[in-house]
């Protein structure tokens, strides 16, 4: 068989704008609600979301989670949150009555070879931006919360409440 070293210029040539196309391509955009934003996999990764939760020899893997992962996440919620209500410390309405005046932020990470959404509720915010800037509080107790969920599974895990300064 015989081939032109024109035809291998045009096959390289279509090789390499495919490959610049797809280079080129805009990354992948958060997913965001009035309440709640999904970071994209590479806007989690670029920004190093999470790296706080495993060692730093870990090598974190990031993936996107699907809207009706949340939306099934936040169904489950309320009744997590009351199974473990030994952990707030509240004076007012717990958490799971109020859940819609909190902001939440959602990273898809791999652990241990399962893909889990870590959930971050915050009931204010003094960052603006908190829709791109992963909000981080230390106390403030009952009004931030942080916990695991499964999406295979639907097991909620580590739920983490802010302390009382």
């Amino acid at each position: 068989m015989f081939i032109s070293k024109w035809n291998v210029y045009a096959l390289l040539s279509t090789l390499l704008v495919s490959l610049f196309i797809i280079g080129c391509a805009p990354a992948a955009e958060n997913v965001e609600d009035e309440n709640w934003v999904i970071f994209s996999a590479s806007y989690a990764k670029e920004n190093r979301f999470g790296t706080w939760l495993m060692p730093a020899s870990t090598t974190l893997e990031y993936w996107t989670p699907p809207e009706a992962d949340v939306r099934a996440l936040e169904d489950g919620l309320s009744s997590f949150l009351q199974s473990n209500s030994d952990q707030f410390f509240v004076t007012q309405s717990p958490p799971w009555e109020r859940l819609s005046e909190y902001q939440r932020q959602y990273i898809g990470l791999v652990i241990d070879g399962e893909q889990v959404i870590y959930a971050n509720y915050f009931c204010r915010s003094f960052d603006e931006n908190w829709k791109k800037d992963f909000v981080l509080v230390l106390d403030g107790g009952a009004c931030y919360f942080q916990f695991k969920y499964n999406p295979q599974s639907g097991e909620f895990f580590d739920l983490q409440v802010n302390g009382e300064a």
